[in-house]
């Protein structure tokens, strides 16, 4: 639910789903389900159903599929990571599955270091021959990777037992690959970014800004000459509505400003992310970094190089804030030229 572009994540992904024709979306949940229970409901105003399959506890990525089995409507099915923005072909996906008559099909990307990823070995046909997941550099023989996406006939769900912990990437990928069935591989050179860690979640708004991914929820807003009086604006920048930004001010893109922000006089914003409501004080610089929904930062502060700022903190006058240091939602900085970084 964290936001992309102004939109929570999620959206993109939806709506992403719904262009390619899927009319039933299943959302496997654990922590923290009723945010995106409220923001979704029954799907109707997204244009497909929605279905929640809310785990007791965590049972896992394959644990949480079967949990959800008894939802499907279908015998053939995509599941997707929720982490993951893509805007891979689903249809041209979907195709490649019924024409390599496969139990499952695999998106794969491309990459130069397989090793933080499921490495795929392929045959020449393009079946998947093997699984290995987070390979070490001697295990690295293939640079295709799986992207996160794949489409399952339901009978592959046979092998897990219900209500267990079980992994797709270490238990139910390595039990389809030994079977008769074939496993295909579909390589795509689509965009895709994991937005699991804060430096990831920045870049993907560098890229959608740079237009170098297409979300169909969003078209970005893109700050035009003369929108803010005397405030100087270089490259792709969007903000939200009902923001004020203060005169001699500079927006230096790719920037997101969320909705209801106070941007003061003499600020400069340089390739950072603000969620909603943040207020920055005149003078301040923040440049490479993320600020969370209803954080206060004084006057002449500058943070920078990939600084976190967690919901509603609050930093003081003077404050210098560099080097990847995370500050916590609601925490509070005094004022006074300090300089905070990690160990």
């Amino acid at each position: 639910m964290i936001p992309v572009m102004n939109r929570p994540f999620l959206e993109h992904v939806v709506r992403w789903l719904a262009s390619h024709g899927v009319d039933h979306l299943i959302f496997s949940t654990y922590h923290l389900p009723e945010p995106i229970r409220a923001h979704f409901g029954d799907g109707d105003r997204f244009g497909l159903a929605i279905e929640y399959s809310q785990e007791e506890r965590a049972l896992g990525t394959a644990g949480a599929l079967k949990h959800a089995e008894p939802m499907l409507r279908d015998d053939r099915f995509i599941i997707f990571n929720g982490d993951i923005l893509t805007d891979v072909d689903l249809t041209a996906l979907m195709a490649h599955h019924r024409s390599a008559g496969a139990i499952a099909t695999v998106a794969l990307a491309e990459v130069a270091d397989p090793s933080a990823y499921g490495m795929v070995v392929l045959d020449d046909a393009g079946r998947v021959l093997r699984w290995v997941e987070k390979p070490s550099p001697a295990e690295a023989v293939s640079p295709w990777v799986n992207l996160g996406g794949s489409i399952l006939e339901r009978r592959a769900l046979d092998v897990l037992p219900p209500g267990e912990v079980r992994s797709l990437e270490r238990d139910l990928y390595p039990s389809l690959i030994a079977s008769p069935d074939p496993v295909a591989g579909f390589r795509t050179h689509a965009f895709w970014r994991d937005l699991g860690t804060p430096e990831r979640y920045r870049a993907a708004h560098d890229e959608a800004l740079r237009g170098q991914v297409a979300l169909p929820s969003v078209q970005p807003d893109l700050v035009t000459p003369g929108r803010f009086p005397g405030v100087r604006v270089f490259g792709p920048v969007t903000v939200g509505s009902g923001t004020t930004i203060g005169a001699g001010t500079r927006l230096i893109g790719p920037a997101c400003i969320g909705p209801d922000c106070v941007i003061g006089r003499l600020c400069t914003v340089d390739r950072a992310v603000f969620w909603s409501g943040v207020t920055l004080g005149d003078r301040t610089t923040v440049s490479g970094s993320i600020v969370g929904d209803g954080v206060t930062i004084g006057p002449g502060c500058d943070l920078t190089g990939d600084t976190v700022v967690g919901a509603g903190a609050r930093i003081g006058a003077g404050n210098i804030l560099t080097n990847g240091i995370r500050i916590a939602p609601g925490a509070t900085i005094a004022e006074g030229v300090l300089t905070f970084e990690p160990r």
